[in-house]
């Protein structure tokens, strides 16, 4: 029986194991950020469900504990093959994926300051700043009578930068102008009075200087099934680059998450974002691309990655025919199919 158990647990940790590998890439990249509340997932509307579907899922929920390991590996690996359906480079996007619409959002953090329910509440315009951007903050809430924003060193607690908080009819603002030579460990204090209370609140940011700039794309051109456009770069450092762009349609909604790597020299250089023909069906153009990411990958374990910055804030893609493109299904990698058919025979018992 002891055995029998233990069986039982190694092959579920299995399945663990395989899914996190499998679907690891595609997970978005989160910043985590000192002191800061988890962004808040939308409330999920509240339906009335007829009297046998809420018997049936009552049911369901009593025998979920007798799900086994077959049935945890087929789930997994049927959401795996509706992923394929897909490529990996074209994604499709909508406007409930927060974190690939807003990629370098903070969260703002609110602090209570006495017990009559008075709190105030400080954020940045943005968690990671690329040279020469300002360090732009703001502070909102009753009762505050002064404060001022720091820029703190925190591997030795030096003080790099300060500025007084201004005053309008919104709230209070400050600012700070950048540098190349920031550390890379960064936090920025605000020190305020409140109602007569001193009160501090640290909040985590990153400055980066960039190491490549997007600077535009040349005309959509159709390929097979793929809409490509050359993302055109000046790299002042080379490796393994990572572009991202969001697709939008002509109504302003999301279509679909472009992604593409390639290993850059030093210089002017290009790399391929390709669109999908499962992701445009249906859609109405002129399309446009935004929300552009550039990254200089880690070489090595250990090091972190280095970003860019785009000198564009929309590019519109014009005169381009869906039309035009071929209908062919896309086709998984070996890499891919291999993935699935493990899943599929773990599923299988085999």
């Amino acid at each position: 029986m002891k055995n029998s158990k233990f069986l039982k647990r190694m092959v579920t940790m299995s399945i663990v194991v395989v899914t996190v590998w499998i679907f690891w890439p595609s997970i978005p990249q989160q910043h985590i950020m000192v002191n800061k509340p988890i962004t808040k997932m939308p409330r999920l509307e509240v339906t009335h469900q007829p009297v046998e579907a809420v018997k049936t899922n009552a049911v369901l929920a009593l025998t979920s504990e007798k799900i086994t390991s077959n049935d945890s590996a087929t789930l997994v690996a049927k959401a795996y093959a509706a992923e394929l359906t897909f490529p990996s480079y074209s994604q499709p996007l909508t406007d409930k994926d927060f974190d690939r619409l807003q990629p370098n959002h903070f969260n703002p953090q609110s602090i209570p300051v006495d017990d009559e329910g008075t709190q105030v509440t400080a954020s940045l315009s943005k968690y990671r700043y690329t040279y020469p951007e300002q360090v732009l903050a703001t502070l909102t809430g009753e009762k505050i009578d002064n404060a001022e924003l720091q820029l703190v060193d925190l591997t030795n607690g030096k003080l790099l930068l300060t500025s007084k908080f201004e005053q309008d009819e919104k709230g209070w603002y400050a600012q700070l102008d950048g540098k190349q030579d920031f550390p890379a460990q960064l936090q920025a204090t605000i020190k305020a009075t409140v109602n007569g209370k001193n009160i501090t609140i640290a909040l985590s940011l990153k400055y980066v200087d960039s190491v490549a700039t997007l600077e535009g794309f040349n005309s959509a051109i159709n390929q097979d099934a793929d809409m490509v456009l050359q993302a055109n770069l000046t790299t002042r450092q080379k490796g393994l680059y990572r572009v991202r762009a969001n697709l939008f349609d002509a109504n302003n909604q999301p279509i679909a998450h472009l992604v593409s790597k390639e290993k850059l020299n030093i210089g002017n250089a290009h790399i391929n974002l390709k669109a999908h023909q499962s992701v445009l069906q249906g859609k109405q153009g002129p399309f446009y691309l935004s929300t552009f990411s550039i990254e200089l990958m880690s070489p090595a374990p250990g090091k972190p990655k280095k970003y860019g910055n785009s000198d564009i804030k929309k590019y519109v893609i014009k005169d381009f025919e869906v039309s035009s493109l071929s209908h062919t299904p896309y086709q998984p990698s070996e890499q891919e199919q291999q993935r699935l058919r493990l899943l599929q025979n773990m599923a299988g018992g085999g």
